[in-house]
C-alpha cells in the first residue's frame, strides 16, 4: 500500500453521501484491494460473504433472521455503519 494510494482512498471515501447500503460494500471492497486483501465471494459456502445470513436466539424463546453487513469465518464480523459529521450552531454542550 502507498501512501499516496491510501491519502485518495481517504479523500474519496471521505466526500461519500451518508448512505450505508449504497457505499458500505464498495468501499469494504476498495479497503480489500489497498491493504493488498482478497475481496469477500460471490458465495457464502466459502465463509467469507457479505450478507452473512444468520439466526439470533433471543433469551425469552424466539428466534429472528438476519444478516452480517460482511463476515469472515474464523476472522471477524463486521457491522457497517455510515458516519457523518453532525451540523452544530456553534454552541457547545455541556
Amino acid at each position: 500500500m502507498s501512501l499516496d494510494g491510501a491519502k485518495a482512498f481517504i479523500a474519496r471515501w471521505a466526500a461519500a453521501s451518508a448512505s450505508e447500503r449504497a457505499n458500505s460494500q464498495p468501499f469494504l471492497c476498495e479497503l480489500c484491494d489497498m491493504l493488498g486483501e482478497a475481496r469477500p465471494e460471490p458465495t457464502r459456502e466459502t465463509g467469507y460473504a457479505f450478507e452473512y445470513d444468520v439466526t439470533e436466539h433471543h433469551p425469552d424463546g424466539p428466534a429472528t433472521k438476519g444478516r452480517i453487513d460482511l463476515y469472515k469465518r474464523g476472522c471477524f464480523v463486521l457491522k457497517s455503519k455510515q458516519f457523518q459529521a453532525g451540523k452544530t450552531d456553534g454552541t457547545c454542550l455541556q
